[in-house]
């Protein structure tokens, strides 16, 4: 993931979402469960409150999406 992300970059719930268009977007996953988060966050991010590291197993945003 591409350090311009900020926190997304190593973010569990970050998800890497690509456009038919191949426009790319990251997608907060805690915004599914939590209004306080926006979707789409405006990068970069540098501060947040739902904020965790992804796994030491590789895990991050551009990685899969199937959790």
């Amino acid at each position: 993931m591409d350090a311009d992300a900020g926190l997304c970059a190593t973010c569990q719930h970050a998800r890497r979402i690509e456009s038919a268009r191949g426009s790319r977007f990251l997608l907060c996953g805690r915004s599914i469960d939590d209004p306080r988060f926006a979707k789409y966050p405006p990068l970069p991010v540098v501060r947040c409150t739902g904020y965790e590291e992804a796994a030491a197993s590789g895990e991050r945003a551009d990685g899969p999406a199937d959790r």
